[in-house]
Formats: C-alpha cells, sequence, structure tokens
C-alpha cells in the first residue's frame, strides 16, 4: 500500500525486531491516516528537494514493539506520527538542518546520537527542535540542533 507518491506501508512497518519475535506491528487505518499526513506534509517535500530516496529506518512502532525496543511511553511513532530518517549523502545534523530551513511544518525534529533524523507531524506542531546524546546518566536531549 502506498501511503504517497514515493513511501510505502511496509518500509512504516518493517520491524527486524518485530519479526524476531513474532510481535504485530499492523497499524489501524487511523494510524495509517496520520503517516499518510506525516509523508504529505513532510517527507514528500523533502525528498523533492534533495532528488533522492529519503529511508526511513523507524515508523510505525505497535505498543508492544515500541516496548520491546525501549522506546518513550509517548513515543509519536506509536501512533504513527513520526519516523525515523536517513538521506544518503547528508549527515543525519544536515538533514534535521534543510527540514528547518524549508520551513516544513514539523511537531519535532530531533537529531539522535548523529546517526539518524526523527522528525514527526501532528495538529500540535509544535516546532521543537532537540539533539539527544548519550551521558553517564543515559539519554540527554538538548534543545536546538548540535553536533553530537
Amino acid at each position: 500500500m502506498k501511503l504517497s507518491k514515493h513511501f510505502t506501508l511496509e518500509e512504516f512497518t518493517r520491524s527486524q525486531t518485530a519479526a524476531r519475535f513474532g510481535i504485530p506491528n499492523d497499524p489501524t487505518p487511523e494510524i495509517i491516516a496520520r503517516m499518510m499526513a506525516l509523508c504529505e506534509h513532510v517527507l514528500e517535500p523533502l525528498r523533492a528537494e534533495v532528488g533522492r530516496p529519503v529511508i526511513v529506518t523507524s515508523g510505525y512502532r505497535s505498543p508492544e514493539l515500541n516496548k520491546r525496543i525501549g522506546g518513550s511511553n509517548w513515543s509519536q511513532h506509536m501512533r504513527g506520527e513520526a519516523a525515523d530518517i536517513v538521506i544518503p549523502g547528508f549527515s543525519p545534523l544536515a538533514v534535521c538542518k534543510l527540514i528547518v530551513e524549508l520551513n516544513l511544518p514539523f511537531d519535532q525534529l530531533i537529531h539522535e546520537f548523529g546517526e539518524w533524523a526523527h522528525v514527526s507531524y501532528s495538529s500540535r506542531k509544535r516546532g521543537e527542535t532537540l539533539t539527544a546524546s548519550l551521558s553517564e546518566t543515559g539519554v540527554r536531549y538538548t534543545k536546538g540542533l548540535h553536533n553530537v
């Protein structure tokens, strides 16, 4: 099933962890509609700007899958509102900065561990930017987009 011109439901629900542990990862029609909105308003415009694939490394996560991987209890991935992405040829920080420069209507944008960009789209549209890094006590979030 296509969520938009360049994104499919399969790539948003693919999970090695779900496959390994037999965890269902099937979104409801309401969640699929949210994934379509994320694609339409953020991911497709981003792809059009860079002219190359935007790779979803983590999209929808069922509550059981989210718990298994240690995701936040409030993760927007469980609502179909978030995707972790990479773009070949761009650093994750450059991806984040481009999303901001393009004035795309994101809710939350996180430069995570120097490895990927987490972007969400919801009715809140907070425009919040954060950087996630590891500290001695666990994950630390700082405001803004920074090198890790």
